[in-house]
């Protein structure tokens, strides 16, 4: 009848598993599927846009080299002509019309306007050098005229500070003895840094990334502002340690459409990288994408994986109970199914610990995401300025504001010690009318030697693309006090959060972050944190930007509550994860080896009629326990249960249940002690303050 039973419990948790084996899989296929749609249709959207722009570039190219090819127009309506083309087309900075050597007057030699529609004027190139010598400098007209048209190679204009690049189409004369020859070219001139605003404003995760190269290999868009127009591909291939990352590269280097996936030990996250390229163009692109940065259900794919491997783990225990399903267990059988009790319930909790530990659910956590591009910026800025529009005042100026953090370190469990350097860009216009400086809210109300110091100031001019703004960059050294959890802990991921707001709200001002000072953005790369900052006991995860909105409950004697109600604050955000190593050699080794002496005490005690002994021991071993967890609460002081302290009260119950199993054993008759010396109490010792280790890991992380 047992039997029965037994194998009718087999048979269904059988059938469990292999629904949960089904259900896990399918999830993990949708998943895939998930990542796999959203890469390619991230990598089609910016090819298809790029295309887009490319091909109206160059259909207003050829309407111009048709035009002037066929018709002779006075000076005045060819600069009329490129200064309607070049605002016809937004993404493009400006368009140059230039002839051959007294192609368009027997009077003038050379004639080149170009209408930059940054400055709103006109350039005359014939004035400054003579384009139609071949050199480094005129490849952009050389070039086209040689080749006919093509995208020239980025190149940096020194006017506009920034990087270049062109499309340029010959015209021809089309009557006379010059029929057919070169009388000049159309040159459409697009700037690099459009192709960057482009890739940020596609979805790509908050630590995706993309690029995009000429036919050559160079880089025209990419997350390293200083490879745009000096670096080819090809260097940052052969430097690349990732064989990964690598390989997109050189198939994005050879124009290959398709993907890659690897494992990034950087980001600590399968990445998948997708290539193509531009069909007008003959133009390059690459995506990063990571995988759990796009996917925000990684709860429940663990959550999956633990019920699995739980139902599996009471599959194996009925299998256990089939195979030694018999009247008696004899010793040696009773202490295999302990051991492999104990195993599978340990195995358990190191995968929850596991998953709890390498599962990063920070920014699900935020009301606000991170700040990684100007897009996202951009639209928190514009929504700040509605809402001030909708209250009849005055919109807020933006301050571009860094931090770069160079040392940081715990004093307790909530004061933080962090020095570094912030810097902030103010225009000019609103200087001498503002209270230069910010303030930080967090700061320690017992931070005596608390440090901040203006270290420069300098004025730096526009240029084409930006306005002059005063730079004030200051030292500081403070104690900010943080809110932080430790009811997880050791598998808490502590978040540092630094807020950075201006000394006087009447100013109407909202510090933005001053994202183009970063070589890289993304919270992975961990921008403004020092290389060489060590946190003991804890590795860096991450580091952003993001923002909070707070009402005050005041308004501060200024007599105009609005100046406090929803106040955007910065925050600088740091994420640490534990390394394990240390609080497992500390706590748990002061558990299990007292657990395990205490066992050694069971298994030796005999029929005796001394109890004395046995109360003394257990009483050293309880205090050995106290005194370990008085130490773990004097580090980690919270008015909240830690999920370690939950092994000491466990370790209580053993001791408790140790001693009074000594007791009764050794003197009194028990029917069920007694059974081979005691041994059931004895193989059941580690399996219960497992399961009760493992009920508790469940009720904390599950």
């Amino acid at each position: 009848m047992l039997n029965k039973i037994l194998y009718s419990i087999a048979v269904l948790l059988l059938i469990i598993i292999g629904y949960l084996s089904y259900d896990y899989y399918s999830y993990s296929q949708e998943r895939d599927l998930t990542i796999q749609r959203k890469g390619i249709e991230t990598t089609a959207a910016l090819r298809d846009q790029v295309d887009t722009i490319l091909t109206k570039i160059i259909e207003e190219g050829n309407r111009l080299a048709e035009l002037l090819g066929s018709n002779q127009y006075e000076a005045v309506e060819i600069e009329r002509m490129i200064k309607e083309s070049s605002l016809r087309i937004p993404e493009i900075q400006g368009v140059t019309a230039c002839f051959e050597p007294y192609a368009f007057s027997k009077d003038q030699k050379l004639y080149c306007p170009y209408y930059n529609k940054g400055t709103k004027d006109y350039l005359f190139v014939g004035k400054s050098y003579d384009y139609t010598v071949i050199g480094e400098g005129t490849a952009w007209y050389t070039g086209v005229r040689a080749e006919g048209a093509k995208w020239v190679e980025p190149y940096f204009a020194k006017g506009a500070q920034d990087w270049y690049i062109d499309y340029g189409i010959p015209f021809y004369y089309n009557a006379g003895s010059k029929k057919g020859k070169v009388r000049g070219t159309i040159t459409l001139s697009f700037v690099c840094s459009g192709f960057k605003k482009l890739v940020h404003s596609l979805s790509i995760g908050k630590t995706g990334y993309g690029l995009i190269t000429s036919q050559k290999g160079t880089f025209l868009s990419h997350p390293v502002n200083e490879y745009i127009g000096t670096t080819n591909i090809s260097e940052i291939k052969n430097h690349e340690e990732d064989s990964g990352l690598q390989a997109g590269y050189e198939a994005v280097e050879k124009g290959q459409t398709g993907q890659i996936k690897f494992y990034d030990p950087v980001a600590k996250d399968n990445s998948l990288f997708f290539f193509d390229k531009i069909p007008s163009s003959d133009w390059r692109i690459g995506l990063l994408f990571f995988e759990n940065d796009l996917l925000a259900d990684h709860e429940l794919m663990n959550r999956k994986f633990i019920q699995l491997a739980i139902w599996l783990s009471l599959f194996f225990v009925c299998l256990l109970a089939i195979y030694f399903n018999k009247d008696y267990l004899n010793q040696k059988e009773i202490w295999q199914l302990s051991i492999v009790g104990s195993l599978l319930l340990l195995g358990n909790i190191c995968l929850i610990g596991y998953l709890q530990h390498t599962t990063f659910y920070g920014h699900s956590e935020e009301k606000s995401p991170p700040i990684i591009d100007l897009t996202s910026l951009g639209s928190f800025v514009n929504q700040q300025n509605n809402r001030s529009d909708e209250l009849k005042l005055p919109r807020s100026t933006p301050i571009p504001t860094g931090i770069y953090v160079q040392r940081m370190e715990f004093e307790d469990s909530y004061n933080l010690n962090i020095g570094g350097t912030i810097w902030q860009k103010y225009p000019t216009e609103i200087v001498d009318s503002i209270q230069i400086g910010f303030t930080f809210p967090q700061m320690s109300p017992f931070s005596e030697a608390a440090y901040l110091e203006e270290s420069y100031r300098k004025i730096i001019p526009a240029n084409e693309d930006a306005k002059a703004y005063l730079l004030v960059g200051w030292e500081f050294r403070v104690t900010l006090r943080l809110n932080l959890r430790y009811s997880d802990y050791p598998f808490d991921k502590r978040h540092i959060n630094i807020e950075i707001v201006p000394l006087n709200q009447n100013d109407y001002l909202i510090f933005t972050p001053d994202l183009a000072s970063y070589h890289y953005t993304n919270p992975a790369k961990k921008s403004g944190l020092d290389k060489k900052i060590e946190i003991s006991g804890s590795e860096i995860l991450e580091s952003y930007f993001n923002y909070s909105i707070e009402t005050y409950e005041s308004d501060f004697g200024y007599g105009n509550k609005s100046l406090f109600e929803e106040i955007p604050i910065l925050h600088y955000n740091i994420y640490l994860r534990r390394i394990l190593l240390n609080a497992f050699i500390t706590y748990l080794i002061p558990i299990f080896v007292t657990l395990i002496i205490v066992f050694i005490m069971i298994h030796a005690c005999g029929k005796t009629q001394e109890r004395q002994g046995i109360i003394e021991s257990m009483a050293a071993f309880f205090f050995v326990l106290i005194f370990s967890h008085i130490d773990l609460r004097k580090e980690i002081v919270t008015a909240d249960l830690i999920y370690m302290e939950y092994f000491y009260f466990i370790a209580y119950f053993m001791l408790i249940f140790a001693t009074f199993n000594l007791i009764i054993y050794t003197k009194d008759k028990s029917h069920i002690f007694d059974f081979n010396e005691n041994q059931i109490f004895k193989a059941s010792f580690f399996p219960i303050f497992l399961f009760a280790l493992l009920l508790v890991t469940l009720a904390r992380f599950y």
